[in-house]
């Protein structure tokens, strides 16, 4: 049994701690599977009851998609936002890990902010359309008045000003840059969260079922990984809308099934190494069970590689995601950052150049971050981080 300097190389949890010393699920994963069992109630009355016409939240008639969002806000709230806040020791050694890197900051302080205008934004901030207000100039900027149908703004030597009502100007449509920004942090979250949440479970499952059992079952699993990963998930996302309707939903849902390969690949490879370790010799040699030494001592050292691995995956789903809305192959009803940038670039944006550099401004800065986060994130979940 590992005691000491070297049992601190390991990160230790104490799963039954968490759940106030009683057996079975943790509270948070009971909370998580009721809101699951509400939503799947919800979401059956609305697809078997209600018809189009019909409304389930007063105003409010979610889509597929909103129903996945929801679920995968529920899951990062119950098993990443609780277990920081409860767990304030393990939070505050993350904490001084990472302070030590202000480029993980600045992308988590970003990141944050992305996650609360993509949650909360479009109920406020909605795109609208008006098409008198069509190419009206950013704030502090101005534009030739022969563009604008209608200025809104002082204009003086044949330039029309920006306002404060837009405050990033409008597209050709009328659209606010501003609303079109947040509506594209909104379709970006979706992908991130929605994603992960299909990706984790299946990349750790995979993986831990390899690495532990070996054999046939690891041969057979990687060699499913091996023929899953020759074909890209851009293609079987080409495929399956002349068998479906292009959505979002579409999206998510074959780049969340068709990603986690290579997350997975890196799990079986830390469970090999560990299911070796002496701890996790001497815990079998006790007569645990199999489920008992993978979720008390393999899943807590694997968990930071899975993580890591499908946030820097994110920066790539996002860039899939406004590649396929920029050629058009999703539905344009949605406001994604490739979309609006596809949007601005018909028209002259060398003059009316807002509708094109701000959400790529943005765009960018949300996949940099990302990338950047991601970078960061391994030291900070290493557990041998402060040996």
């Amino acid at each position: 049994m590992a005691t000491g300097s070297a049992d601190e190389q390991f990160e230790r949890i104490d799963w039954e701690s968490l759940d106030g010393g009683r057996r079975g699920f943790a509270t948070r994963t009971k909370v998580f599977l009721a809101g699951t069992g509400l939503l799947a109630v919800l979401f059956a009355y609305d697809l078997l009851v209600l018809t189009r016409q019909d409304e389930i939240f007063g105003r409010l008639d979610p889509e597929r998609i909103t129903w996945l969002f929801v679920l995968s806000l529920l899951a990062f709230a119950c098993f990443v936002v609780v277990p920081l806040v409860t767990d304030r020791k393990r939070t505050r050694r993350y904490w001084r890990r990472l302070r030590s890197n202000n480029a993980a900051v600045a992308s988590l302080l970003y990141l944050v902010c992305f996650l609360l205008v993509g949650t909360f934004g479009p109920l406020a901030f909605a795109p609208d359309i008006e098409f008198s207000h069509a190419s009206q100039p950013p704030l502090l900027f101005s534009v030739d008045s022969l563009y604008p149908l209608y200025c809104l703004g002082e204009i003086s030597n044949g330039l029309c000003h920006g306002t404060l009502r837009y405050p990033l100007g409008t597209n050709a449509d009328g659209k606010g840059v501003l609303r079109l920004i947040v509506a594209g942090f909104r379709v970006s979250l979706v992908v991130a969260l929605v994603t992960s949440m299909l990706l984790v479970p299946l990349a750790t499952g995979v993986g831990l079922l390899a690495g532990y059992r070996g054999g046939w079952t690891d041969r057979l699993l990687m060699g499913y990984v091996d023929v899953q990963q020759t074909v890209p998930s851009f293609v079987v996302y080409l495929v399956l809308i002349f068998l479906f309707h292009t959505s979002l939903f579409l999206v998510v849902l074959v780049f969340g099934l068709t990603s986690w390969g290579s997350a997975a690949r890196l799990v079986r490879s830390e469970v090999i190494q560990r299911r070796e370790e002496p701890y996790v010799v001497a815990a079998r040699n006790a007569g645990a069970s199999d489920f008992h030494v993978i979720r008390h001592h393999i899943l807590p050292n694997v968990s930071s590689t899975v993580v890591t691995a499908v946030t820097r995956q994110i920066p790539t789903l996002l860039l899939a995601e406004a590649a396929i809305a920029y050629m058009e192959l999703n539905d344009i009803m949605i406001q994604s950052f490739g979309e609006t940038i596809a949007y601005g670039l018909r028209g002259d944006w060398q003059t009316v150049w807002w509708p094109v550099v701000f959400p790529v401004a943005a765009f960018s800065l949300t996949v940099v971050a990302f990338s950047v986060f991601g970078d960061a994130l391994r030291d900070v979940l290493d557990p041998r981080g402060d040996v």
